[in-house]
């Protein structure tokens, strides 16, 4: 287990090449668009290690100054084709494909999405992202929100590891709302596709206390390392869609 916290400078982020289990004619999931509603996520967002980045973008896509990126933990408890389902996963700001309201398009590093196989087949199938199947759940103790995710023992494949998120209330909840761009490389790797998310929901400020990631030795993200956590927050009650 590696540890970035305040206190504590260094974090792998061991997310991408996670072994895909096999899916069957009833694990398929209807195509898209989903819609996911009573949504809850941890999120903290970073700034990547230049070096730790080199070789794990595709062609095309590149960056944006400053290296900028986060983690998020969710839960989505109802909607339409997908839900309810869990997720865990980390990405990287990049150039080019910014929302209808300005945001940077985002590259998904790798994470999990399940526990039911058909999520991450879904996200693969249909928006080509590098993501296995795995869990997350979330919790408040002691004056934190905590939000863990990942593949472990009894979510259908071998102990691939975790992401876990800490982060502490740090001001009033307010009305948000938005939409956001994730770029993937399409079937065949060849070309890119995009995700839109349109959301809304309870924002709520955090300050960041800690990240913590395992995965398996030698995967593409053990070489993602955390430079800086910029901030933090939680989207509670939230309502987002997943278009082409």
């Amino acid at each position: 287990m590696k540890r970035f916290s305040a206190k504590v400078a260094c974090a792998a982020l061991v997310i991408s090449g996670l072994s895909a289990p096999m899916v069957t004619a009833d694990q398929v999931a209807p195509p898209p668009p989903y819609l996911m509603t009573g949504a809850n996520t941890v999120t903290i967002a970073v700034k990547w290690d230049a070096a730790s980045l080199d070789g794990l973008l595709p062609d095309g896509v590149v960056a944006v100054d400053g290296l900028t990126g986060g983690l998020n933990v969710y839960t989505a408890d109802g909607g339409f084709g997908l839900s309810p389902y869990s997720a865990a996963y980390a990405y990287v700001d990049v150039t080019g494909w910014d929302s209808s309201v300005g945001a940077s398009a985002r590259f998904i590093l790798g994470g999990w999405y399940g526990p039911d196989p058909k999520v991450a087949a879904a996200m693969r199938t249909h928006f080509f992202s590098d993501v296995g199947t795995g869990d997350a759940s979330q919790s408040e103790t002691g004056g934190t929100w905590t939000g863990t995710g990942g593949t472990w023992t009894g979510t259908g494949g071998d102990d691939q590891g975790t992401i876990t998120l800490t982060v502490k209330p740090g001001g009033d909840c307010v009305t948000a709302a938005g939409s956001l761009n994730y770029v993937g490389v399409a079937g065949g790797g060849d070309g890119l596709d995009l995700l839109k998310i349109p959301f809304v929901g309870d924002f709520c400020p955090a300050e960041p206390v800690a990240v913590e990631i395992s995965g398996p030795e030698g995967s593409a993200l053990d070489r993602i390392e955390v430079a800086e956590m910029l901030g933090g927050g939680r989207l509670r009650g939230g309502a987002f869609a997943f278009t082409k």
